[in-house]
Parts: C-alpha cells; structure tokens; sequence
C-alpha cells in the first residue's frame, strides 16, 4: 500500500488516480492485445478488454459498475488485471468476494499466473470462515479422550502443522472434521499456546493491504459491522469491491440480516436467567418464568400447526419445503406479542434480582444472552410492519425467522453508500434483452439499489463467445398437461418424454428440477426402466463430491440434481452433453418471493419470470462449459409452447444464448447426431 494516500487532499488524489489509470490503460491493453511468448495459448475473447477498460474507467470516475459478463468471457481476467495493476501502484486494499470456496481457489491460481505474467508481487490472503481450519486446542482435547481415534494420515498432517481443510483428503469424513476444526473464535482462544493460522489470517487481514481474496457473507459482515461503527474484518482502506456471481447477493445480505428463534433455544435461555438469580431470591420469579415457558411452548405449538396445515392444503407437495409462512390472520399474532411479553417481564425481574452473570465461557450462552433476545423480541412486535417473518423446519423443530423487509436500502447503504467503489459481474444479472440498460438490469436494480444517477454505471452485457448455435440446439415441449394444474399427469408423461431424450444421448445427462419432490418421483420412476445407464442423483455433503465424481467418469451416466446444480458445477465434455430443465424454474410459494409480488405492480412480470429466466439462465449455462462443448438442452414443460403464446414467452426466449430450438424430437436426435458425441461411446448396463 502506499501510505501518501493518507496525506494527500482529495483533488491530489484524484489527480494522481488518472494519471495511474492512463498509465495503466496502456498496460492493460498490451495484456490483452499484444502477442506474448509468456502467452503461447492465451486467445483474444469479445468483450474481455471492454470489461477491463470499463472498471478502469469507473474507479478514474468513482462510479460502481454493474457488468454481465457471459460464459466464456473470462470475466476474472477482464476485473483482475486492471485491478492488479491498480493496486500495485498504491491503491487501498482491493477485495474480492465471491460465492464459494471452489471459486475463490480458482481467483488464488489466477492471481498467481497474472502475478507473473504482470510483474506484479501483491500481498494476497485468501480469507476463509473458520470451520476450514483446524483448532489445534480442540485436535488436543480430542486425541486426550480415551475413545478418540484418528486416522494415520490425518494424524500424520496435524502433526506436521497442516491446518487448513483444503491440505487434508477429500473424503475425510465431516462428523470428525466438525470436531477439530475451529468453533466459535474467540470464546476457546484464551490461554491457548498453539500457533493458529486462523488467527494469523485474521490479524493480517486488519493490517496487510494488497488482495484480499473472501466470500460474500465475509464482505457483508465486515461492512454491517463498519456502518454500525465497529471495527471491521478487514483494514479500513478498501478502496474496491468486487462481487463475483453479484447474482446472489441479495440473497447473502438477507441471510445476514436473519434472526432465528427456536423453542429448544429460548427455554434453555429461561433457564440461564433463572439461575443468574441468587437461591435465596428465586422464589421471587418463579412465577414470571412458569408464564415465560408456557407461552413459549403454547407459540410454538402453533407454528408447528401452520406448518402441518400449509403442508395439507397446498396445491404443490411441500414435503420438502425449506420455508413455511406465518400467516399473522391467525392468533399467531397474539401469541408472538404474549410470547415477547411474558420474555420482557422476565427478563426485567431477573435482571432485577441478579448478582452475577456467568459468563460465555467456551461459547456457552448467559443471562446476557436471555436479556440480549428478549429486547430484540420486544422490539420485534413493536416493528412488526418492517420486518419479514416466516417458518423453518417441520414438526419440535420449528423456528421463528425474520429479517428486515428494506433490503434494498441495507444493500445499497452497505455496498453502494459508502467510499468504497463496487464491480459487481455475474454471467446471469439480467432479465431482459429488451429495451435500454436500465430495463435490461431492472430486476436486479429493484433487488439491490444499485445507483442510476452519477454513481452508477450500467455495462452493456457482454455476450458468452461461444457459438451457440452451432453448437447447441434447444428442445421445447407443447404438447404436455399443465405443471401445476395437472402435476400428476404431468409428472408420468414428462418422465416418459425424459426417457426419449436421453435415449438420443445415450445418458450423459444433467437433469435439473426446481423441486425436491419431482426429482424423488422422476428417480423412483426411472429406477424401475432397466435403462441403459446409470441413473445417480444429487447427494449432501460430502457425499455430493463423490457423486459428481461418478458422474463425469462415467460418461453414460445421467444425474438428478436440484438446488445447488443450477449454478454450482462445472463439467465440461462428453460426460454433460445433455442438459434436460424438468418444468421452467418459476419460484415456488416462498415468504420472501410472495413480499416481493405484494409490493410489485404486476407480480408475473415484474418477480416470478425475471427470477425464472435468471435462474433458467444459470440451469442452460451448465452445458456449453469451453469453445469446444456441445450439446443439447430440453426444456420439458409446455408453458414455451407457440400457441397460444404466454405473455412472457419472447421475453424469455430473447433472454437465452440458444436461439437454435425446435419441438420436433426427431430434429433433435439428428442434430445430436451431427455433432459426432457418440462415436466413441458405447452404452453401458445399468449397476
């Protein structure tokens, strides 16, 4: 870092940035446009430069930039080598956060082949949650049980000093790893004598400028802590910000902003405070804690039975629904206010009458902690209108969650309000190709509030240079039952259209639901077809690993997936030349999606297809992975179909990189056929 950033004026400073940005340029462009011995294999990309040239331009201008950068843009480069260039000629700390561990390795080896292609010698830290590493106090505790085991070679790296997950084997199994690794940061750290690299990573973050390299949750932590006016993660000269896959960062700042409630947590937290009263005195409370614990249990027996009731009467199957509503016309309502109530005056009678507090001693939870949730409780009831309330989970393990309804106001103070300057690029940020910039952008803009005045500059999307259409060949159904209005006949005939498909391909498929339960039905039903592959699906965990694993090294295998494998895998070749999307990603009934319809103008068009077509976007994305991927994408649902037209249909066919598509099977299998992917593959038995 170069500390004459703190001593010189804002008009010297900005001075000083153009004159280095100009300098840059020049660099930027020999990096791009000129040939290189370092560079044997490097190719010219369409958009590439334009990218790097456009985030130079908006630090010169300190302005946020918004950029879609498609597939194959190789948008790492297009922000990293301005950006490495920038920092080494004294700019504040840059970060860059991203959505997953996988991503943020990958930017680590980037950064070091640019380092030597550039010149560049940054100080770099890779800034990992603390469950990556291992707590060599807890490994101690551990190894000093008497029925504590550890495998040789894991023991074998311990002792060397490997702390880091990433440096142990892939199948280490994660039961033990959530044993060793690091909990709770701060609270088992006293009196400890064993050097910590999760420590150390933390102390340099503070100090050290250069790169730092996180994810999302990270970043957001830092900056909520800063805009309440702590300190932050993260040393307070960040200059710029990037937010790789930008997509989801709505998502993680909501997730930061969520509070939890279960009923298991709040009678243990009674309990504390019961105890932070002396003996003698506990007579005196009693009562208040008799009405605290029964209107807990009489609150939450009622969650349990919005649960069971949105479960039965549902139109879809949500077995497997991740949130519930709180439906506040029922005594819902009532009982919360009781609930906060009753806490309230516990929590004044015990703090009343206590002498001591006992302490977070290896993160346990106190009366502090009782206190501490009782006031955000009441508080809650008071403010309800500003808040987003909802369920999680099913039967004794119902939670209360809720978050600030404004996210669109905490996101653009935190990102947007501040000094800092913010790239965000993602492959999928917008929901149209129609209009100008803004309409393009609008849903991710209405999401975030990302500035339009002077502050904020909108890219034009840079399209993937693949070539789809060469390539690729899109398959839409129109002659299939209603998704939703017919699910059960819809389900049997579109798994029937699912065995077409994939006998075309031999296999080699990646089919993709919006549903737990339609992958589950789909799977038993395939199951019992004596295909000629191997049918996998997606699996948590570790587990998963293996199963993506077996998927591209039998390259005839087809797997199920939900979820994560809209966006989270990266599989090129063969092994994924068949990308099936089983009914379009429309949201399904959600708390969060159903707040955003009531607040729209037209609820279709204005939430639920810009979030399909994002997340369809994501889904097609997964099949042309480099310049030499081919394949073909079905879309088994008939709600594309060309008569009679939905209102949406161009909008969502305009916004998809393949524009080759037809809704003749057999045009299919001939295209497929063309492309010579099955040439050298023979099927194989089902095992």
């Amino acid at each position: 870092m170069d500390y004459r950033i703190f001593l010189e004026t804002p008009e010297e400073r900005n001075r000083r940035r153009t004159e280095d940005i100009l300098k840059i340029s020049r660099r930027v462009s020999s990096f791009f446009w000129d040939p290189s011995p370092k560079r044997p294999n490097f190719e010219e990309r369409e958009g590439q430069a334009d990218m790097a040239f456009e985030i130079l331009d908006a630090i010169k201008n300190d302005q946020h930039i918004l950029v879609e950068a498609g597939v194959g843009i190789g948008k790492s480069f297009a922000y990293l080598v301005p950006l490495l260039l920038y920092t080494d000629q004294g700019a504040g700390t840059i970060v860059i956060a991203t959505s997953t561990i996988a991503l943020q390795e990958q930017l680590m080896r980037d950064i070091r082949f640019l380092h030597e292609q550039l010149g560049t010698r940054l100080k770099v830290v890779l800034a990992k949650g603390q469950t990556n590493y291992a707590c060599m106090k807890r490994v101690e505790e551990y190894q000093a049980r008497p029925d504590s085991e550890l495998p040789e070679e894991l023991a074998a790296l311990l002792a060397a000093g490997h702390q880091d997950r990433a440096e142990y084997p892939a199948d280490l199994p994660q039961g033990l790893w959530e044993q060793l690794c690091v909990n709770q940061s701060g609270q088992r750290c006293r009196n400890c004598r064993h050097i910590c690299l999760f420590r150390e990573m933390r102390r340099e973050l503070k100090w050290a400028g250069g790169i730092v390299v996180c994810n999302q949750d990270f970043l957001t932590a830092h900056l909520l802590r800063q805009s309440k006016g702590w300190e932050g993660l993260i040393n307070e000269y960040v200059e710029v910000v990037i937010v790789d896959e930008a997509h989801n960062l709505e998502s993680k700042v909501r997730s930061a902003m969520t509070q939890r409630l279960g009923q298991a947590r709040l009678l243990t937290l009674i309990r504390l405070a019961q105890r932070a009263v002396p003996a003698e005195m506990a007579a005196h409370i009693q009562r208040e804690v008799n009405a605290a614990e029964n209107a807990v249990r009489v609150f939450f027996q009622c969650l349990q039975e919005q649960v069971r009731r949105q479960i039965a009467e549902s139109e879809q199957d949500m077995k497997f629904a991740e949130r519930f509503f709180f439906r506040q016309d029922t005594n819902a309502l009532a009982l919360l206010r009781d609930m906060a109530s009753a806490l309230e005056r516990l929590s004044e009678s015990s703090q009343a009458l206590s002498t001591f507090d006992l302490g977070r001693e290896n993160g346990r939870e106190s009366a502090d902690d009782f206190y501490e949730v009782a006031d955000v409780l009441s508080s809650l009831t008071r403010e309800l209108e500003a808040n987003l309330l909802w369920i999680e989970g099913k039967g004794r393990a119902v939670e209360l969650v809720y978050c600030p309804r404004n996210m669109r106001d905490i996101i653009r103070k935190l990102y947007f309000g501040g000094s800092i300057r913010t790239v965000l690029t993602s492959a999928t940020l917008t929901n149209t190709t129609q209009g100008s910039l803004q309409d393009q952008y609008s849903y991710f803009i209405s999401n975030t509030g990302f500035p339009l005045d002077g502050r904020g500059y909108l890219s034009e999307p840079k399209p993937s240079p693949f070539p789809y259409d060469e390539h690729a060949m899109l398959y839409y159904c129109d002659d299939l039952p209603h998704p939703t209005q017919e699910r059960d006949a819809f389900i049997k005939k579109g798994v029937e259209r699912l065995i077409e498909i994939l006998a075309i391909s031999h296999g080699r498929a990646l089919v993709l639901f919006t549903a737990k339960t339609d992958l589950e039905e789909v799977y038993e039903a395939l199951q019992g077809r004596n295909l000629p592959y191997r049918v996998l699906r997606q699996q948590n965990g570790p587990s998963q690993d293996q199963v993506l694993k077996e998927f591209q090294d039998n390259v005839d295998s087809v797997l199920l997936g939900t979820g994560t494998y809209w966006e989270g895998i990266d599989i090129k070749g063969k092994a994924l030349s068949n990308l099936v999307i089983f009914r379009l990603p429309f949201p399904v009934p959600d708390p969060i999606i159903e707040d955003k319809v009531s607040m729209a103008k037209d609820g279709l068009m204005d939430v639920r297809v810009p979030e399909m077509i994002i997340k369809l976007k994501q889904g097609i994305g997964r099949l042309i992975r480099s310049a030499s991927d081919a394949g073909i994408v079905s879309i088994i649902d008939p709600r594309l179909r060309d008569n009679p037209p939905a209102r949406y249909r161009d909008i969502v066919w305009n916004s998809l990189p393949i524009q080759n598509r037809t809704t003749s099977i057999e045009k299919l299998r001939v295209f497929y056929t063309s492309l010579g992917l099955d040439s050298e593959v023979r099927p194989t038995a089902k095992r």
